[in-house]
C-alpha cells in the first residue's frame, strides 16, 4: 500500500521508490515492526520499479514487482484469466489511473534525471505501455 507514496518525490534526485521505502519505514517503525520487517518491506519497495526483480531478491520484492508490473503496464496480465480480471476491475474500478500515473510518472522522470521512472519513460516507452495496459477505467475509456 505504501510502494508509490514518494511518486513524485518531493526531493531532488532522490528516486520515488527509495522515498517510498523511508517513507514506508518511518510508518512501521512508529508501528514497533522490528527492524528486519522495516527492512524487508524497504527493499521490496526500492526494487519494484527496477527491472529484472526475480525471487532471488525476495518473495516480497518479486511479488510486489510483479504486481506492479501487472497493475501499471499490464506486463504479465495475460497469465490473469480475463475472468478475473474484469472481476477485479469492476469490484476496484481505476478511475482514470492510466491519465493521473501517467501525469506522475512523467513528472517523477523529469525530478529524478536517471532514475527508475525516467529510465523506463525513456527506454520502455512508459506513456504507450500504460495506455495499451488491458484494463479500462470506470468510463470504459483505455
Amino acid at each position: 500500500m505504501l510502494h508509490d507514496t514518494g511518486l513524485p518525490s518531493p526531493v531532488p534526485h532522490v528516486d520515488f521508490t527509495v522515498r517510498s521505502a523511508e517513507i514506508a519505514r518511518e510508518f512501521l517503525d512508529q508501528r514497533g515492526v522490528p527492524a528486519d520487517g522495516q527492512e524487508l518491506v524497504a527493499n521490496a519497495i526500492a526494487l519494484h520499479h527496477t527491472p529484472g526483480v526475480s525471487l532471488d531478491f525476495g518473495a516480497e520484492a518479486f511479488l510486489l514487482s510483479a504486481g506492479a508490473g501487472i497493475d501499471v503496464f499490464g506486463l504479465r496480465s495475460d497469465k490473469v484469466p480475463d475472468d478475473v480480471r474484469r472481476t477485479v476491475v469492476r469490484d476496484f474500478p481505476r478511475l482514470g489511473f492510466k491519465r493521473e500515473f501517467t501525469r506522475l510518472w512523467r513528472a517523477e522522470a523529469r525530478n529524478v534525471p536517471r532514475g527508475r521512472a525516467w529510465y523506463l519513460h525513456r527506454f520502455a516507452v512508459t506513456d504507450l505501455t500504460i495506455r495499451l495496459a488491458p484494463y479500462r477505467d470506470a468510463a470504459g475509456s483505455s
